[in-house]
This record gives C-alpha cells, structure tokens and sequence, in this order.
C-alpha cells in the first residue's frame, strides 16, 4: 500500500486557518487583523465591454453588494461587518471624502476628485489555499503607473446609502470604499493614470475560495 504523502507543518496550518475560516463564513478578528472569506474573479476585476465597467478600480465588494460584478473578490462577509470589525480593533476610519470626489470626477475645475483618502494604514493579504504564506497586494496585481500602494482606513460609513455597493477595498482613493488606496486619486482613474491587472499565475482559478486579511499597521 503506497503511503499518502504529509503536508509540511506550516503548510498544513495555513489550509487549515484557511478552512476554518471559509467554513465559518464570517470576520475573524484578532489583536490587530482581521480575516474573512471571498471568491477569486479575476474576470469580472478585468472585462470592459464597449468602453463600459470599472475594470481594475474595485479589489474586494460584498458578494450583494452593487459592485460585485466588477470586483477581484467577493467577499462573503459585507461592507459594514468588515467596518465594524476593523473600528473594535480600535481603527479610526479617515472619512475624508465625500461623494463629490466621485461625482465631480469629470469636472476639470472642481478639486474634489484630487482628495486623498485618510485614515489608519491597512495591510492587505490573501491566503491563497496550498501557499504558505499569504500573498500581498504588490505579488497579486500590476500597476503601469508605477506607484504602488498605500492602502488607508477611511471608513466613509456615510456614504454607503448613497450607492449600497458593498465595496470594502477599492484601488483608489474613492469615497465608496472602507479602505482605499492613498497613492491614486479618482482623478487618476478618470485620467487612465494607471489601470490594475492581475499578474500571470497569481491567483488560482476563477471561483476558488480564498481568505482576505486586514492587518492594521
């Protein structure tokens, strides 16, 4: 009888955390992190159709959320439990910006696109099952404009009503989401300053489970 091979430890506990994770189907909330489920879909994050969508502008939305079709994960968990979560950490969300910031967007005179989102900073992770160790955003995504990330805690709980869109993390700095990405400005979405993609080989399929962490900083 052929032996079944055994996992590495650390790789055994890491798809265990995930497991268990995905089997509770809630936020998991530790000293200074949280983690929740969500499910990769790199081809909604991605599709543009006759010049329509966001592609590349939403990270993670609550699977009912209005903007889960043109998110990379969909969270299983909404927008308002990962807010509550990280604000019993001790988070104080930024809640810079308002809804001007968006709706302004195409206004060349108006300055409210230019904000930048304020707040805590936010480490974000993914836990990709038969990985070690969690993936950062920098492994996951590339970024032509060259900036990078700097993911920030603004909260915005004021703004939900406006949209129910459900985001949790948007790639740039936007009033609709609960963290946001200090290094872009909607402005620079508008402008096509950078446009995010997934990089070759970082994710697994489309529908494969995953676990999200929101480290505080």
């Amino acid at each position: 009888m052929k032996s079944i091979p055994r996992k590495k430890p650390l790789l055994l506990l890491a798809t265990l955390l995930i497991a268990s994770t995905l089997a509770h189907g809630a936020v998991r909330v530790a000293r200074h992190e949280i983690e929740f489920p969500a499910v990769v879909a790199r081809a909604s994050f991605e599709r543009e159709l006759l010049g329509l969508g966001m592609p590349g502008y939403h990270l993670i939305v609550w699977k009912d959320g209005k903007a889960a079709m043109a998110s990379l994960f969909r969270a299983e968990v909404t927008d308002v439990e990962v807010l509550d979560a990280l604000e019993k950490l001790g988070a104080k969300p930024g809640n810079a910006l308002g809804m001007a910031t968006w709706d302004e967007r195409k206004d060349p005179d108006s300055k409210a696109p230019e904000r930048i989102i304020q707040g805590p900073p936010v480490e974000i992770l993914v836990r990709v099952p038969g990985r070690k160790t969690p993936l950062r955003l920098d492994q996951i995504l590339e970024d032509p404009g060259g900036r990078g990330f700097d993911m920030r805690f603004g909260g915005h709980r004021a703004n939900i009503p406006h949209w129910h869109s459900g985001c949790v993390v948007c790639l740039y700095s936007c009033p609709g989401s609960k963290i946001g990405n200090a290094r872009y400005t909607v402005r620079d979405y508008t402008e096509g300053t950078t446009r995010f993609r997934v990089r070759e080989g970082a994710l697994p399929e489309d529908g494969t489970r995953v676990g999200i962490v929101l480290r505080l900083r």
